[in-house]
């Protein structure tokens, strides 16, 4: 199963609202939690509608209005969004004022806006569509889950278009529940994460949107040729993951060493980040270039989507941003990426990004 990504729309922790490639210039961050900046959103939303908006819609609304502007305003035939924590600040805004006002709902709003499905019905209400509307809220699998219902939907042929979208909001709570697991380093600068040889990450926010494609791309359109997930026990041997990446890419026709680039989701946790290490230094070719990407928009359930739109980028432009870049591809076109990412070591997801078929020898 594959499709070609027509089109894509993010609000990140880095100016990629406002940029089709990769920003200019990177933001750096001297906290341990990134925020998203954030357009203006009139310009995107009817203002009207703006003044009762929570964020979190806010910023799914903008992202998926990105992509559909940047697509040529074509009408997807599904909609689907992973999301991780949903939206979390409205349903706590929700329980409050229930508990404040004796069990009575004083407005429907806060309900309405507490669902974890809110962001994909308000982006098919803002589109007028009435076709498959689908959420799916699986951790850090949840971007994943609904790449894999897209690229089904589009294999079947019951889509030709899908509209695909990954989102999640940072909440203060979630920051302190998850403070007692000792799951934050303290204020480090974001950049340099991979540096701290110590416990803990940033947390982190975004939201990209996607359109899929049945259709053959341009020349520089990338192509999501495959999703895979899988579990392990935290204590695993790494050669398990090693055999699941090896079982992926023969899945996909593609051997190791035909891998250009691998963009691994290490997040300056130094113990959990020793899967990633051994992986460079033992799995995969010399000839293998490295790219990582959460010290740039931080760690959240489906930082993946950011990810998969930086290796969209990358084949786009043939080039790999110098921030993200920890070992350079030299001496060759880009045209077969692998995103490797995992939650806690337990929690894994493996996407190959290639270069459409139509661009021939790059």
């Amino acid at each position: 199963m594959k499709a070609v990504i027509s089109a894509t729309g993010i609000i990140s922790p880095q100016r990629t609202h406002d940029a089709t490639g990769f920003p200019d210039q990177v933001e750096t961050f001297g906290v341990n939690r990134l925020s998203c900046i954030e357009p203006d959103y009139r310009n995107l939303i009817n203002p009207v509608l703006l003044r009762r908006m929570p964020r979190i819609l806010k910023m799914g609304l903008a992202s998926s209005q990105l992509c559909i502007n940047r697509s040529g305003n074509v009408q997807p035939d599904a909609i689907i969004v992973g999301t991780g924590l949903g939206c979390l600040v409205n349903l706590e805004q929700f329980l409050k004022e229930m508990l404040n006002s004796n069990e009575h709902i004083t407005s429907v709003l806060p309900f309405i806006h507490s669902t974890h499905n809110a962001v994909a019905s308000q982006v098919a209400m803002m589109l007028k569509n009435h076709n498959y509307n689908m959420t799916y809220c699986h951790r850090g699998f949840s971007f994943e889950s609904a790449l894999q219902d897209a690229l089904m939907h589009i294999s079947e042929e019951q889509a030709e278009n899908v509209l695909v979208g990954g989102i999640d909001e940072g909440t203060d709570d979630f920051m302190q529940l998850y403070s007692y697991l000792d799951y934050w380093k303290p204020s480090v600068d974001a950049l340099g994460l991979l540096e701290h040889k110590t416990s803990g990450t940033i947390a982190g926010e975004g939201s990209a949107f996607f359109m899929l494609s049945g259709k053959s791309g341009g020349p520089t359109d990338a192509v999501l040729s495959g999703v895979s997930t899988f579990v392990t026990p935290v204590l695993e041997p790494v050669d398990r993951i090693e055999a699941e990446i090896a079982w992926f890419l023969h899945e996909n026709g593609v051997q190791k060493e035909d891998l250009d680039l691998v963009i691994l989701g290490m997040n300056g946790d130094y113990p959990l980040d020793a899967t990633y290490r051994h992986l460079m230094q033992s799995f995969f070719t010399a000839e293998t270039g490295y790219a990582v990407f959460k010290p740039l928009c931080g760690e959240y359930y489906t930082a993946s989507a950011f990810a998969l739109w930086l290796a969209s980028v990358i084949i786009n432009r043939q080039m790999v941003p110098g921030p993200v870049c920890i070992a350079p591809v030299t001496g060759k076109s880009i045209n077969n990426i692998l995103i490797y990412n995992h939650l806690r070591n337990v929690e894994h997801s493996l996407m190959l990004v290639t270069a459409s078929d139509d661009g021939g020898n790059r």
